[in-house]
This record gives C-alpha cells, structure tokens and sequence, in this order.
C-alpha cells in the first residue's frame, strides 16, 4: 500500500507485486475539512486508514518522505498526517519503508526531478485500465510501485 500523507487529502493505492509485475487492487483520496480542528481531521484520517487496512490487509506501506515545504507551518502538518500513518502501521503490525519524492519520481519515470504530469502518465502507462482522477491519488500508487520496484531489485540481489 503506498501512501502520499496530506491534511487535506491523503492519496492511497494499493498494488500487488508478482514476479516483477505489478498489479492494480484500488487506490483513492481520503479527504478532510479545512474547516474542522486539527485533532478531527487527524482522527478521520486515522479512522478511514484503519479501514483500508482492514479491508485490503497489505503487508506493508510505503510512504513518501518528508520534504521542508518553504512554509514551516504546513511541513508541521504534513508530519502530523505522517504520524497517523505510522501509528495506524505501528497498531496493524505492518512494515513502513520511506521514499524521497526523487527516488520514487528516478523510478518511475527514470528522472529525479519529474513533474506531476509525467507521473500520472507514467502511472497511466503501468496501470492501464486504471482511471486516474488526481495527484493524491497517483502519487500513492507510484509509492506504492517504487516501493515493489525496490523490493524487487533488493531480492535480486540477494539471489545473485
């Protein structure tokens, strides 16, 4: 399950990793208020994650890592919203692996520095009878498919 943590919206996708290939389960956005407090915001997250887990019961999540946004304010949310990934792992007994928005962006698209719209088509390409309606959305399910990637070429190696 790959995660792409917001406070307004969290992106979720969820792939299955067979022999190389990657295929698509579900993916979606959990969405929040701007209106409510904090701590209602994080408790719905948290409550939506809870049943996604519950339903798909992945064996792990891959979540993107934090990045210093130029307003310290929404890096302290953004990292809040990442807790509740972590607790709800942490609750679940699930393994997290983190990946910097460049690694995950190197893999898929094979440029570090790739924009939103190459990562949607390249998430369109792999997953090609999968609408894609937003960058939530997308970026969790390219998480979640650097993430197999990575799994992969580590069990590789060790089989070499």
């Amino acid at each position: 399950m790959g995660i792409d943590p917001g406070l307004r919206n969290t992106g979720w996708g969820l792939i299955e990793s067979l022999q190389n290939k990657e295929i698509y389960i579900s993916h979606g956005v959990i969405k929040t208020d701007y209106k409510n407090d904090l701590g209602i915001r994080l408790k719905s997250i948290f409550e939506k994650l809870i049943n996604l887990v519950d339903k798909f019961n992945p064996n792990c999540i891959a979540v993107e890592k934090i990045f210093s946004n130029t307003n310290p304010e929404s890096t302290l949310k953004l990292g809040k919203a990442r807790g509740i990934i972590f607790l709800v792992a942490a609750i679940k007994n699930i393994d997290v692996s983190e990946y910097s928005p460049n690694t995950v962006k190197k893999n898929l698209v094979g440029y570090g520095h790739a924009n939103k719209f190459q990562i949607i088509d390249m998430i369109k390409r792999i997953y090609t009878d999968v609408e894609i309606e937003d960058d939530d959305s997308a970026d969790a399910l390219a998480v979640a498919t650097c993430h197999s990637m990575q799994s992969q070429s580590k069990i590789t190696k060790i089989l070499q």
